[in-house]
């Protein structure tokens, strides 16, 4: 599990058995309930280091190449009392999910971008994200204290993206920052508490049951078992309590804060990780909970016969949406691979065959994402299985049986499953950083590919006079004019620049000793097979074939 970098140490472990002083939780002044501040942005330009800034803490430094690489979120308390709570979201590419996710669930975007580099394509993904869900933006340009930050420019970059500032006629409210230097930050968070009064953030009551929560990251830890992290939308639960999803019904064991400390409740707003889980839940899924099991199980009942009725005569199983969702457990290695493509015919599309492994649900879904994208004309990525938790012996079993690989995103590979995977011979690859992953899958892939070839000269040498033996073979006396000349070489007899004959070296004299190699500036004999009728003045060409 990560509540800051996907694993909970020994320390946490004695703390989320025990219980903590009840949460006495205060309402804002002036507002219903905390607001909900989604940060996005292009990847480097420095939300994980402004949330540090404001938070005093430095998740950033912890960071596998620097990156956030899933979900977190987070919930300050500013000088004046009030909460705000913010959800962090990765800048790479490859998580674009994971920020159309955390828009969803927001109240306010912050959009981080930098003073010196400007809008971006995560940027514009961002933006695009932002007003898909109705929030409203808050532009945080970070990096002032660089040389080379242009505000104006910025101001002008965002107007064109649809991003209109204040004080161009806009609604967008833009704050100077700087994340390093802590400049900037006190306007800021007094803009994001001004914005939720101003267009205000209710406090409603849970459709059915006592809350209602949006899971924003799911794993499973070797202790815990499966763990969500979820954003409280409406009301108040606590430890006992059932949670009911798609999933099924689960009883609340534990409920832990984002330092992984046990609390006795959550409140609307809250960021919290829910423990007792039968599985792992489905990031953006919606989990109900109720104060008695039993009213759980009626509701998921409904729910299930909902679903059947609504599916009745329509196509169950989509193998490209769902892959990723099928139980290890129940699902038949050979039905599985025939699902995701029957296609070992000769002619047919080269595959890539993977079982991807990794810490959370969000990442499989942007590492997922990203396999997909790779794929190109006659070249296929075929996810035999994906899920999250550490690497099993079963998983190394699925991918010898498809002649696959094994990568491992941020989990464990015992000795004993590694020792298990080289007797079996089946690749297993550990990432830390999904984008050295994806070039790495990507080289793969390409090098499914037939090769092109190439002929790239490595010698010359300019025929001075032939020689007719008495077997009728032509023996052509030469000048080395280039590199170096050895027996077996590869070669073409170039004449006023057309190509006239192909061969090979197949003997090679130098005062009449047969010899292997002649050097640049030497006169030597070269025989080439099958004969070629070489005539002074010709270029005998030694070439190489390289692959690409």
């Amino acid at each position: 599990m990560t509540v800051k970098n996907t694993k909970i140490d020994k320390k946490s472990k004695k703390s989320a058995v025990k219980t903590s002083k009840k949460n006495v939780r205060k309402k804002q002044v002036g507002l219903e309930r905390p607001p909900v501040v989604a940060v996005l942005g292009h990847v480097d330009h420095g939300k994980t280091s402004l949330l540090d800034a404001i938070r005093g803490t430095s998740v950033q430094e912890g960071e596998a190449g620097g990156i956030t690489q899933s979900v977190r979120a987070h919930q300050i308390t500013t000088k004046n009392g009030q909460r705000i709570t913010f959800i962090d979201t990765p800048g790479h590419e490859a998580f674009s999910a994971m920020r159309s996710r955390g828009a969803a669930v927001t109240d306010i975007v912050l959009l981080v971008v930098s003073a010196v580099d400007g809008v971006k394509p995560q940027t514009k993904e961002s933006i695009k994200y932002a007003k898909k869900a109705g929030a409203h933006i808050i532009v945080a340009a970070n990096k002032i204290d660089l040389p080379g930050a242009n505000l104006e420019k910025l101001k002008k970059e965002l107007s064109t993206n649809d991003v209109l500032i204040e004080e161009y006629g806009g609604d967008a409210i833009f704050v100077p920052v700087s994340a390093i230097k802590k400049q900037g930050l006190d306007d800021l968070l007094e803009s994001i508490l001004l914005l939720a009064e101003v267009h205000g953030v209710k406090d409603e009551k849970p459709e059915k049951g006592i809350a209602q929560t949006v899971v924003l990251e799911s794993t499973t830890d070797k202790s815990l078992g499966p763990v969500a992290l979820v954003l409280v939308k409406r009301g108040l639960f606590k430890a006992g309590n059932y949670t009911e999803s798609e999933s099924g019904v689960s009883k609340i064991r534990t409920i832990l804060d984002e330092f992984q400390k046990t609390q006795d409740s959550a409140d609307v707003s809250d960021p919290v990780w829910i423990v007792g889980l039968s599985r792992a839940l489905v990031t953006g899924e919606v989990v109900n909970i109720f104060e008695q099991e039993d009213e759980a199980k009626d509701f998921n009942k409904s729910r299930i016969k909902e679903t059947e009725k609504e599916g009745e005569g329509t196509e169950t199983f989509d193998h490209e949406v769902q892959d990723e969702d099928l139980n290890i457990e129940q699902t038949d290695l050979e039905a599985l691979a025939n699902l995701l493509g029957q296609n070992r015919e000769e002619g047919e599309k080269k595959k890539l065959d993977i079982v991807l492994k990794t810490d959370a649900i969000g990442t499989l879904e942007a590492a997922t994402d990203e396999m997909k994208k790779l794929g190109e004309e006659g070249l296929e990525i075929n996810i035999l299985d994906s899920g999250t938790g550490e690497v099993t012996e079963k998983d190394v079993e699925r991918a010898k049986l498809a002649r696959g690989i094994v990568l491992a995103f941020r989990v464990d590979v015992s000795k004993d499953v590694q020792a298990f995977a080289k007797r079996e011979k089946v690749l297993v690859r550990k990432y830390e950083i999904i984008y050295e992953m994806i070039d790495e899958v990507g080289a793969a892939l390409h090098g499914l590919m037939e090769p092109e070839e190439e002929e790239v000269e490595v010698a010359r040498a300019l025929v001075k006079k032939v020689f007719v033996l008495t077997n009728g073979d032509l023996v052509a006396g030469s000048v080395v004019t280039k590199g170096k000349i050895i027996k077996g070489y590869k070669v073409f007899v170039e004449r006023k620049g057309e190509r006239v004959a192909d061969g090979k070296v197949v003997s090679l004299k130098q005062n009449k000793s047969e010899v292997k190699e002649v050097d640049k500036g030497l006169d030597c004999g070269i025989l080439i097979e099958p004969k070629a009728e070489v005539e002074e003045g010709d270029e005998i060409i030694a070439y190489k074939i390289e692959k690409y």
